[in-house]
């Protein structure tokens, strides 16, 4: 009993095995760059003391500590 339920894993195995390794690998085509887009453009928002009755979001800061940190 004990013998046939290990052929059947055995069994099992292998053609999970034959599954697994019968998906084709592809290459892929995409060229895109990686990282911040190089042509990405930076909008000027308004101020809250340039436009009345406009109250934009608050400015971000950026960390002391950031631009050391950074790879690029």
């Amino acid at each position: 009993m004990t013998d046939e339920i290990r052929d059947l894993e055995k069994k099992l195995k292998r053609k999970r095995n034959e599954m697994r390794n019968s998906n084709p690998v592809t290459k892929s085509n995409k060229y895109d760059f990686i990282g911040v887009d190089p042509e990405a453009k930076t909008t000027k928002r308004p101020n809250s003391s340039e436009v009345p009755d406009y109250i934009g979001k608050p400015q971000n800061k950026t960390s002391k500590k950031l631009p050391d940190s950074l790879p690029y």
